[in-house]
């Protein structure tokens, strides 16, 4: 069985002719297989003996019967049941708000999506529906949001 984590940079895209791989990988990651129309997405994965860096962008359709599932299988809180969370409040703080100045909790939740997402992917609106999966910190986590009908998901694991 051939790997991802075996030393190589593998790289997914939209565009790409080939799409199996890349609707495998989503469908495991998001525990269904997404709509495919006006489906976009940027996977990058690496892996060796000593460590990961996957870095994933996906953009679906809303389909109000996977969304519960999504919820479940990564865990997703909101950003106020993250910082209600005496050990990960914290973590999600730093995440968020790296140094600066606390703000708006949900402004700056906003602003972090929009300055980490793809450029396929929406902006996180004052509307938006948005959680993180759980326990997400500066070495891994997980962003969704929602947007005119549209599920935003951008994940980054280094470790």
């Amino acid at each position: 069985m051939h790997s991802l984590y075996d030393g190589i940079h593998h790289r997914y895209s939209s565009s790409d002719a080939d799409k199996t791989k890349a609707i495998e990988i989503m469908s495991n990651v998001l525990g269904f297989r997404p709509n495919s129309d006006g489906l976009r997405y940027s996977l990058a994965l690496y892996g060796d003996g000593s460590g990961a860096d996957d870095r994933l962008a996906i953009r679906f359709v809303l389909d109000a019967s996977s969304w519960p599932i999504l919820c479940e299988k990564c865990r997703l809180k909101s950003p106020d049941e993250a910082m209600a969370s005496p050990g990960w409040s914290e973590s999600f703080e730093r995440l968020i708000r790296g140094e600066a100045t606390a703000n708006d909790l949900l402004y700056d939740v906003r602003e972090f999506i929009d300055t980490n997402r793809h450029p396929f992917q929406d902006r996180a609106s004052s509307s938006a529906t948005i959680a993180f999966s759980n326990e997400s910190d500066v070495n891994s986590w997980c962003a969704v949001w929602t947007a005119d009908g549209w599920v935003n998901y951008l994940s980054f694991d280094q470790g």
